[in-house]
């Protein structure tokens, strides 16, 4: 007895007969299943990727973005046994970024379940602020100095500043134009700035005295700076409360 296998060719309208040896069908058939079974298990990993990728955007208030997926299995993955449970799937390493080249393992929590590894190549393209003009060392940061471009993460070895408004900080270091803003580059505004007038406040128990100073280096929230006491010429160190404000040590 010949099994026949039917495809329809290039050409409308003709269908033309393939026969098979019956040893070469079921060959073709566990091809079929095997294949159906990998697509799955591909497309349900590609759908956990997805996941938490999404809720990592919606953590950080990210602005909408472009992601493609690329999964790997490893060889022998559509010969797993079935699992009649739900399949879970973890990110091997969870604090890492959810873009890039990011390992994951699947498992199948049946009584003599299974665990394997897997892969997925996340691209990500999303807006992030870039320096619309030249920007200066201690620079502090205006809607006007940077803009939206769309970059690919992957790219972005440095790590990248994203959200709806640009950050209220000041830089460490210069940034050409066009260069994208980085974690390690921005640091907190100046609350207190050199030869600007501040007040001191200094007391005690159940009362506080304030005077005037000049504040002889910048200083961010919580930082020590040397502040001279305008009425004793006294230099003193002070730690920055609040803006122009800081508090005696003494």
């Amino acid at each position: 007895m010949t099994n026949t296998y039917k495809h329809t060719n290039a050409i409308p309208g003709l269908l033309r007969e393939r026969r098979f040896p019956p040893g070469k069908y079921l060959l073709v058939l566990m091809l079929m299943l095997s294949y159906s079974v990998r697509a799955e298990l591909a497309n349900e990993l590609v759908r956990a990727a997805e996941q938490r990728l999404a809720d990592y955007a919606a953590e950080r208030d990210w602005l909408p973005y472009q992601a493609q997926f690329s999964p790997w299995l490893p060889a022998g993955a559509e010969h797993l046994p079935e699992c009649t449970q739900a399949l879970q799937f973890e990110a091997a390493r969870a604090d890492d970024e959810p873009w890039g080249r990011v390992p994951w393992l699947i498992h199948c929590p049946d009584k003599s379940g299974w665990s394997t590894r897997a892969r997925v190549e996340v691209n990500v393209q999303m807006p992030v602020w870039v320096a619309k003009e030249r920007l200066r060392r201690d620079q502090e940061l205006t809607p006007a100095a940077v803009r939206l471009q769309s970059l690919s993460l992957e790219r972005l070895y440095r790590g990248f500043v994203a959200g709806r408004k640009p950050p209220r900080q000041r830089l460490l270091r210069d940034l050409p134009a066009g260069a994208p803003l980085y974690p390690a580059l921005l640091a907190p505004l100046w609350m207190v700035k050199k030869n600007e007038q501040v007040i001191i406040a200094a007391g005690g128990e159940g009362f506080v005295v304030t005077t005037t100073g000049l504040a002889l280096e910048n200083g961010s929230k919580g930082e020590l700076i040397r502040v001279r006491n305008v009425g004793s010429q006294t230099v003193i160190q002070a730690r920055v409360v609040a803006e122009n404000r800081v508090q005696s040590l003494r």
